[in-house]
């Protein structure tokens, strides 16, 4: 797999790598080009090298001074592009949780595939489940409470998901047993998943934990039509959405999809979780 955050870094290489050449093209030095945009010299070799992503009056003064002011505007969506597919969560979620479920590519999309290596799925999630995450993420992140909010935000959303859409959903063996509520609350959300296994919608797996892996460990992530897959780090929501990068994952999925378990298997191993929150 590729890094999640390479469509970022790559927009934004891009952009540094035009300005470098465009300086070059000008005929300037690093320092007469610091000059002429009035700043210190070392402005510019942190620009140039990714050091310091430039303001878009940065990259206006930069493009004037190499007489390429036209180029300028390009290179600014560029920049602002790549800032939104790498989203630190304490942005992402500065809105409040509530705000966050309510994304409008959810919305736009037909046909969803979920990898889950940890937090069970949030579109199968149960009113306990999602309140139980949603408490953590709002502890852990020290958010306003809105908890209540967002957990009716996300279950419209799932009940919207999963009605008339198609949905692809792989879950590790494992996490079914890392409970983020109370193990009745817990044991609550495993049965929740034998009822909606068959449903006409939704193609449910789970990876034993003992099969043979085709690809190695990776991060949980959802991947929206063929046009975008997003991944959630520790630290930051990654927008993947140059097609190239999009392939691997998928085909990442369709691998995993193999080595799932899929109806009366995937239920067994669900049972044998639930058997294990009674001991």
């Amino acid at each position: 797999m590729t890094s999640p955050l390479s469509t970022a870094e790559e927009a934004h290489k891009a952009v540094a790598d035009r300005l470098t050449r465009m300086m070059e093209d000008a005929d300037l030095s690093g320092a007469r080009l610091a000059a002429l945009c009035g700043w210190d010299r070392s402005k510019t070799h942190r620009i140039m090298h990714r050091k310091t992503i430039p303001k878009p009056a940065d990259i206006r003064a930069w493009c004037t001074a190499c007489g390429r002011p036209e180029e300028a505007e390009a290179l600014i969506e560029t920049t602002r592009t790549a800032k939104t597919l790498y989203v630190q969560w304490t942005q992402y979620l500065k809105g409040g949780l509530s705000k966050a479920q309510r994304s409008g590519i959810y919305q736009e999309t037909r046909s969803f595939r979920v990898y889950s290596c940890g937090v069970l799925p949030g579109m199968l999630q149960t009113e306990a489940y999602a309140r139980g995450i949603l408490r953590t993420i709002r502890r852990f992140r020290g958010l306003p409470d809105d908890v209540e909010d967002a957990v009716q935000a996300r279950l419209e959303r799932s009940d919207a998901t999963l009605r008339g859409n198609q949905v692809s959903v792989l879950v590790e063996e494992s996490a079914l047993y890392m409970p983020m509520t109370n193990p009745p609350q817990h044991a609550r959300q495993l049965e929740h998943f034998l009822s909606v296994i068959g449903h006409p919608n939704l193609a449910f797996g789970i990876i034993p934990q003992m099969s043979r892996r085709p690809v190695w460990p990776i991060e949980s992530f959802y991947a929206f039509d063929d046009r975008e897959v997003q991944v959630e780090t520790l630290t930051a929501m990654v927008r993947v959405t140059n097609q190239a990068e999009i392939d691997v994952y998928l085909s990442a999925f369709a691998q995993m999809a193999r080595a799932a378990v899929y109806g009366s298997k995937a239920k067994a191993l669900i049972r044998k979780a639930l058997d294990a929150t009674e001991e």
